[in-house]
């Protein structure tokens, strides 16, 4: 009889006993173990198939170059400039301007656990009626600081502060109004970029790689006269404040293989307008002369190729051209760059 009654008592027990518990039940100690289990299967991931990148064009990178290393990556744009985006959005025919930029001295340097250090040089030459101009352009350093590396749910992220100086020519050009030889902007700009990442692994042998960049720049005012970057004329003399800039940048990279990757940059830039205190001057023709601008912007779309040696060092191509804009200037550019990280 005891017995009976003691296992009426204890099955209700020993069922509870046999079901799971609800995910309200789930002690924290379970769950971190579970995300530390996903972390593990997102690192085995990567050591299974490890994609090698050396893009995109244009979105600035989130990667932080390891304590030790360094990375050299040269760039070449072969750009035509074909119209101009008015105040309207219309895109107005000009005599095509082509252009050879090149960055041949960028060069990043890990400097500690969390910073980076960044240096870019630019030359340029300018080509517009059968004229011609170029040099030296504007030198620009950053500094890197590493906010957060890739999880398997959140993405790498890192913050940078770079400083472009004025090291370029861009006052008193020629009096023909190109301005061939500017070659600079005449500012000391100061830039912040966000930039965020994350590799996906939505189809284990083709990876997605993503990047979001957002970029803000201030500038100082800049000191004018004659014909310079900015417009001017035959007596043109006073301060010129460039309006600050917002950028946000998409940048994917598709595996094809991995040697092989697919690449394209979605750009967006907004400029504030132009702001010019002082005596504006003449145009050879006596009118009176422009200098600075209203608000622009400016959508471009650079779709690109990659071939990748290894994880250190490789090739892309592509094409970087505008979409749409106002007052700016409408453009289409062969782009090319070399990446090498050693040792």
């Amino acid at each position: 009889m005891t017995s009976g009654y003691l296992a009426l008592i204890l099955s209700p027990l020993l069922l509870l006993a046999d079901t799971e518990p609800s995910s309200e039940n789930i002690s924290p100690q379970v769950i971190q173990q579970e995300l530390q289990d996903a972390e593990a299967q997102f690192a085995h991931a990567l050591t299974l198939f490890d994609p090698w990148y050396t893009g995109p064009l244009v979105t600035p990178s989130p990667s932080l170059m390891p304590l030790g290393s360094a990375m050299i990556q040269p760039y070449l744009f072969l750009k035509d400039f074909y119209g101009f985006y008015n105040e309207d959005r219309d895109l107005v025919s000009m005599e095509n301007k082509f252009q050879l930029l090149a960055n041949p001295l960028l060069i990043q340097v890990g400097v500690t656990p969390s910073v980076d250090a960044l240096l870019i040089t630019t030359v340029e030459g300018n080509w517009q009626k059968g004229a011609s101009g170029g040099g030296f352009g504007d030198l620009s350093f950053a500094l890197g600081f590493l906010i957060s590396q890739e999880g398997l749910y959140y993405p790498k992220a890192k913050f940078t502060v770079m400083e472009t100086f004025p090291t370029g020519t861009y006052n008193n050009l020629s009096s023909d109004g190109l301005a061939l030889s500017g070659t600079g902007q005449g500012t000391y700009s100061t830039s912040f970029t966000l930039a965020l990442g994350k590799l996906f692994f939505w189809n284990t042998l083709h990876p997605l790689n993503t990047r979001i960049a957002l970029v803000y720049a201030v500038n100082t005012p800049v000191d004018v006269s004659g014909f310079n970057v900015y417009g001017g004329g035959f007596g043109t003399k006073g301060t010129l404040l460039p309006g600050n800039s917002l950028s946000a940048d998409l940048g994917l990279e598709w595996t094809v293989s991995q040697p092989w990757v697919i690449a394209l940059d979605i750009a967006y830039t907004n400029q504030n307008r132009t702001r010019f205190q002082g005596h504006h001057g003449t145009t050879a023709t006596g009118a009176p002369a422009s200098v600075g601008g209203g608000y622009s912007d400016t959508l471009s779309l650079a779709p690109a190729l990659e071939y990748n040696f290894n994880g250190n060092m490789g090739l892309i191509g592509g094409f970087w051209f505008s979409v749409y804009g106002r007052n700016a200037e409408s453009f289409a550019s062969a782009v090319f760059s070399w990446f090498w990280q050693f040792p």
